[in-house]
């Protein structure tokens, strides 16, 4: 009887450790995705980022007025941030040439992929863009905004992850 009692005080403990050690309860792990680079074709996916540093998602697409405006502060924050934080700005376009097309247009750096769509779309719950996401080096979501931001707000936003 003392052995089962030490076993199950024994027991008792390493569940205690494991979810005092642990991640989070609520921590929501991000779908991991595959991504393409829409400039240079490079494969990657989005735990393959987040293994090295925390990852900035963000959804967009060229016919989306507030996705387009806020493109200079996440290029900006990218200038600024990319040393710390991985930036993927994934484009919904349906059209893959649109997003190259814009990127080379605008003479941006920030890394610009696409993906499978529809997945991407169903696993990031994408009922409205622009969205962004923080994506922790456990996998796990830090943060999620819906709706563009200005360069001081994303900063704010980038924050949650640095």
């Amino acid at each position: 009887m003392k052995k089962l009692a030490v076993l199950f005080f024994a027991v008792l403990a390493a569940g205690v450790m494991f979810l005092v050690g642990g991640p989070s309860a609520s921590a929501k792990a991000a779908p991991d995705e595959a991504l393409v680079g829409v400039v240079n074709a490079s494969d990657t996916t989005i735990y393959g980022l987040a293994g090295e540093k925390p990852v900035f998602l963000n959804f967009w697409a060229t016919w989306c007025p507030p996705c387009v405006g806020e493109m200079p502060a996440i290029e900006e924050m990218y200038k600024r941030y990319g040393d710390r934080l991985h930036f993927a700005a994934v484009s919904v376009d349906d059209e893959n040439g649109a997003a190259a097309a814009f990127v080379q247009s605008r003479g941006l750096t920030v890394p610009v992929y696409t993906g499978a769509l529809n997945k991407i779309g169903n696993d990031y719950n994408l009922d409205a863009i622009p969205k962004s996401v923080l994506v922790g080096t456990d996998g796990s979501i830090i943060a999620e905004h819906v709706g563009g931001m200005s360069a001081a707000e994303l900063e704010a936003f980038l924050m949650k992850a640095l």
